[in-house]
């Protein structure tokens, strides 16, 4: 590819596949059929992009047979696919039962001019094992432990010593949980992340997940875009669900991005619009409350606090 190309990107995020079938509360569809929706919507821009990027929450509950379900999928796309963890993920099984030839877990990638750098931030879910190697082990409660970014020691010192050796010019920086003030207000859990960026220029913008929704804001002076959920997608402004959703970039050889948030038309999409979106899960999604603070409160508190029962799942 010329330095002088402009390169194309797909933007999948929040899939969270599982072993077998089964669909979670809110939603009649399976995971498998959402994603079968953006990769069908998605087919023209994926065969002319350069990647595909996951953005996490691969996987609902870190089962290794969720991974491999997915591998599968994604491997028979025309495109590379590169994958990072969010914090539904499980990193030894997502590290062993995802990769195929087509879809890789290498935490960067050159593109052209550009670098893609693949950031695992899900450091508050994670503690260092006992062997003293730099190794991490997840923690039983990650999903909501790593409900914000954080780094730990290696991969802060990995991501900057890819930094510091890279040629590229321009840098994209792409991670699960986005480092939004508005749904990330806990800014000491990442100041390693903004440090980060402060001493590399070349990063240029970063991409993200989690938030399930067509969010955008500004992070140490760039720009930060989240990726709607191939399976429960969130119209925030509106206050209700949507439908599988994704994104598409193009990055051009002067470092500016450009970026479109693309909705998947159909049944899938009609049938979430018609339910509204409960305050609590509204309130998980912007920050106003953690999971594990959710978890915390009695059924009473919960009532009180937004007048309906508690339902028996949450996302």
């Amino acid at each position: 590819m010329n330095h002088d190309d402009t390169i194309g990107i797909v933007q999948i995020s929040d899939t969270h596949f599982r072993a077998g079938s089964g669909a979670r509360s809110f939603v009649a569809h399976e995971p498998d059929e959402g994603l079968a929706a953006v990769l069908a919507d998605a087919a023209g821009a994926i065969a002319d992009a350069a990647l595909v990027v996951a953005t996490g929450d691969l996987a609902d509950l870190g089962e290794p047979g969720a991974y491999e379900r997915l591998g599968t999928a994604l491997d028979a796309l025309p495109t590379p696919v590169y994958c990072l963890g969010g914090n539904h993920d499980r990193h030894d099984p997502m590290q062993a039962c995802l990769p195929r030839p087509n879809v890789h877990v290498e935490p960067a990638v050159r593109v052209g001019n550009w670098l893609m750098l693949l950031l695992d931030t899900n450091a508050h879910g994670r503690e260092a094992t006992d062997a003293g190697d730099g190794t991490y082990r997840d923690l039983d409660d990650r999903v909501h432990r790593a409900a914000q970014p954080g780094l730990t020691p290696v991969e802060e010192q990995r991501a900057r010593a890819v930094l510091t050796a890279t040629g590229a010019e321009h840098v994209f920086l792409w991670l699960h949980q986005p480092p939004l003030p508005q749904t990330a207000p806990d800014t000491d859990s990442y100041r390693e992340l903004i440090q980060l960026v402060r001493d590399f220029p070349k990063i240029r913008a970063i991409g993200g997940g989690h938030l399930h929704g067509d969010l955008s804001g500004e992070f140490e002076g760039r720009p930060v875009y989240v990726c709607p959920s191939s399976f429960m997608s969130i119209d925030m402004p509106n206050g209700r669900f949507d439908g599988p959703g994704y994104r598409t970039y193009r990055l051009h050889p002067d470092g500016r991005v450009e970026t479109e948030v693309h909705t998947v038309p159909g049944a899938l999409t009609d049938a979430m619009r018609g339910a509204s979106l409960p305050p609590f899960l509204s309130d998980m999604m912007t920050g106003r409350i953690t999971g594990r603070e959710l978890n915390a409160l009695s059924d009473e508190e919960f009532e009180a606090r937004y007048g309906e029962r508690r339902p028996l799942s949450h996302a």
